[in-house]
């Protein structure tokens, strides 16, 4: 490639040497007056020109560019030379320690055989003889100690405990029991009477008999005023009126109403009879 360039380089030059002598020869045959082949050599020599010295600038750039490709070539094969230079190094490294290992195996092999040697050279132990009988121990007669009989433990027979028959408890219902109001539907429940109160109580139960009572309406003042205060919570579902209900009136008992017990409630039997009067 740069043998062409240099060639096209020779070519130029002889263009523009041709061309330069062209137009000196016109210069003297047409000094006084140019004509426009003398302009045409002129531009054809101007161009030549240039183009040498373009192909100059080309070819010194191939060179700069040959040469680094030869000082990168040459750097690149230091390299290599290098890199074969270190493993051969360590492949030799490598077989000396392989030889001293050898070695080492083969002192190790050389101690086991002589310690075979050794072990085959010591006289081994006599076996015994099979015609000879060997001595048998013969026992010891022991004797046995004799327990004495221990004698049988006597029982002895613990009187039996007396039996004392104990008589039931027998149920006595109370005397008075007392209620706030009729809590449950036609009745009292057994849970809300108590036999002392301890606040005031509008109704007095006496029982009567079995499942039996009779209730009435008690003289307690206080407990009075506080069932005046609300007739119908506390008097309406037990009592019957005869009159009409004041606030700051007094209750008279007329008749006193009946109770049945029906499991946890007494029931109403009938209702007592009660009237107002100031």
């Amino acid at each position: 490639m740069m043998t062409q360039r240099v060639k096209k380089g020779w070519l130029l030059a002889i263009g523009l040497t041709v061309s330069i002598v062209a137009q000196a020869q016109n210069v003297e045959t047409t000094a006084s007056k140019p004509t426009f082949y003398t302009y045409l050599s002129l531009i054809l020599a101007l161009l030549a020109l240039i183009g040498l010295v373009l192909l100059w600038w080309q070819s010194r750039l191939g060179w700069e560019k040959i040469n680094s490709q030869g000082r990168s070539a040459s750097s690149g094969s230091a390299n290599v030379v290098q890199e074969l230079s270190n493993r051969v190094s360590s492949l030799e490294r490598d077989n000396k320690a392989l030889i001293n290992d050898v070695k080492v195996l083969k002192e190790q092999l050389g101690q086991l055989k002589q310690a075979a040697r050794t072990d085959n050279r010591q006289p081994a132990a006599p076996a015994p003889n099979p015609q000879q009988p060997a001595a048998v121990p013969r026992p010891v007669p022991t004797q046995q100690a004799v327990r004495p009989s221990e004698p049988a433990p006597q029982r002895t027979t613990m009187p039996a405990p007396t039996q004392v028959q104990r008589s039931a408890p027998v149920n006595t219902p109370p005397a008075k029991l007392y209620a706030r109001t009729a809590d449950v539907p036609g009745g009292f429940s057994v849970a809300s009477l108590v036999e002392t109160p301890n606040r005031p109580m509008v109704f007095v139960i006496t029982p009567t008999g079995a499942g039996q009572a009779t209730f009435r309406v008690t003289d307690d003042p206080e407990a009075q005023r506080l069932a005046l205060s609300d007739p119908y919570s506390y008097l309406s579902d037990a009592c019957n009126y005869q009159s009409r209900p004041e606030v700051n009136s007094r209750i008279h008992m007329v008749a006193d109403g009946k109770l049945q017990l029906q499991g946890e409630k007494w029931h109403i039997v009938e209702k007592a009879e009660i009237s107002f009067y100031a």
